[in-house]
């Protein structure tokens, strides 16, 4: 055989042995059968991207449902089904008043990865630029949504809420109700890291929130660098700019040393997604922060505002309940649901990602799998079987 064949057919004869040691090792794991409750309102596509990554990590830990399969991405949730956005057709799979109390003891646990919801522009004309404010097709907590959580925590199961959960189109009364039931409070602030705030021609920048800031600041938009853009519940757009009010562009979170140690993820890592700044009572822990890196001008921005810029990240409470809220769109990561079957392909990637600031590879696979997969171990080994 000539040589200069002979090397790539070795090379591809390893990676298909690697690659086959890795599905087997997957394979010959020990099956977990637990019933989870999977609430996702945000499914504007097929690709089911805000509960997509906890799949993941349902499938890489082999957690099964009770009838031993694995758990479907396009089934196996409540909340928005899109079926064809060009004929207008969609369904949607909630929770019924007479239900509560029989799906409450049938679930193990619930998570509600995204209840913001789908919205007219969303939906049915793809690509428009002004997405924020427009006719709601589907979403927000419900009253229902409320009840099941409050059985839940009756029960004593675990419940992981995220960002979101509060904002529009979530009635204020809902959401008063849940954040006196868990010892939380949201501050009405949202936000998130752009890598540029240039709304030239050719950049992606939401153009809601440059008519929104021009509309406050006499149709000024002076902004162009990295920064951080926050949004309160009424409208009031607030911007931090690198160099001019940040000495980081992107926020961070902040783990605490007992959270590193119990839970194996880094210190510090970067976070470019949407975030909320909630507050937490003395009846929860605070795990993790969000840091924004501000300046003394960028300071001076967050006190007239009245905030800080350290904030809660991950809540915990622990005891007579078990309760996590993620302060941050956590669930929402690209990522190849086929590469779950793959044993050790998490701490390779983990290894190998990208430290680019635009992308959540890094929050994904050294803080969100691994505290994910942490919480859902320690919460399995308490089930009674």
């Amino acid at each position: 055989m000539n040589k200069k064949f002979l090397v790539p057919i070795i090379i591809v004869g390893v990676i298909i042995l690697i690659l086959a040691g890795s599905w087997l090792m997957w394979f010959f794991k020990a099956e977990r059968s637990m019933n989870i409750y999977i609430l996702d309102k945000t499914v504007p596509t097929m690709e089911r991207a805000e509960h997509k990554s906890f799949n993941w990590i349902l499938d890489h830990n082999r957690y099964l449902k009770p009838d031993g399969d694995l758990y479907n991405i396009n089934k196996d949730y409540y909340g928005f089904f899109p079926i064809n956005s060009k004929s207008q057709e969609f369904d949607f799979k909630s929770v019924r008043i007479h239900e509560i109390e029989d799906v409450a003891n049938d679930y193990d646990m619930l998570y509600y990865t995204d209840t913001y919801g789908v919205y007219y522009n969303e939906w049915y004309k793809k690509g428009a630029s002004d997405v924020k404010h427009t006719q709601k097709v589907y979403g927000g907590l419900n009253q229902n949504d409320y009840l099941l959580l409050k059985e839940m925590k009756e029960l004593g199961k675990l419940i992981i809420t995220e960002f979101n959960l509060y904002d529009a189109p979530t009635n204020g009364l809902i959401r008063e109700k849940v954040e006196d039931m868990f010892d939380i409070n949201w501050s009405g602030w949202t936000g998130k890291y752009f890598s540029s705030l240039d709304t030239t021609e050719g950049n992606k920048f939401p153009q809601w929130i440059v008519n929104l800031y021009m509309e406050q600041n006499n149709n000024q938009w002076p902004y162009k660098h990295a920064g951080i853009v926050l949004v309160h519940k009424f409208g009031t757009i607030a911007i931090l700019e690198q160099g001019t009010h940040l000495t980081q562009e992107i926020p961070f979170i902040i783990a605490k040393q007992e959270t590193m140690s119990r839970f194996g993820v880094p210190e510090m890592v970067h976070y470019p997604q949407w975030f909320d700044i909630t507050f937490s009572g003395d009846k929860n822990d605070v795990l993790a922060n969000f840091k924004i890196h501000v300046n003394a001008s960028g300071d001076s921005i967050l006190r007239y505002y009245n905030l800080k810029p350290v904030f809660p990240a991950v809540i915990e409470h622990i005891g007579d309940y078990k309760f996590y809220y993620f302060g941050g769109d956590f669930a929402e990561n690209k990522v190849n649901n086929k590469t779950a079957f793959l044993e050790g392909y998490h701490n390779v990637v983990s290894f190998l990602n990208s430290p680019n600031y635009n992308n959540s590879d890094k929050f994904f696979w050294q803080f969100y799998v691994p505290m994910m997969t942490e919480i859902l171990d320690d919460y399995y080994n308490t089930l009674e079987r």
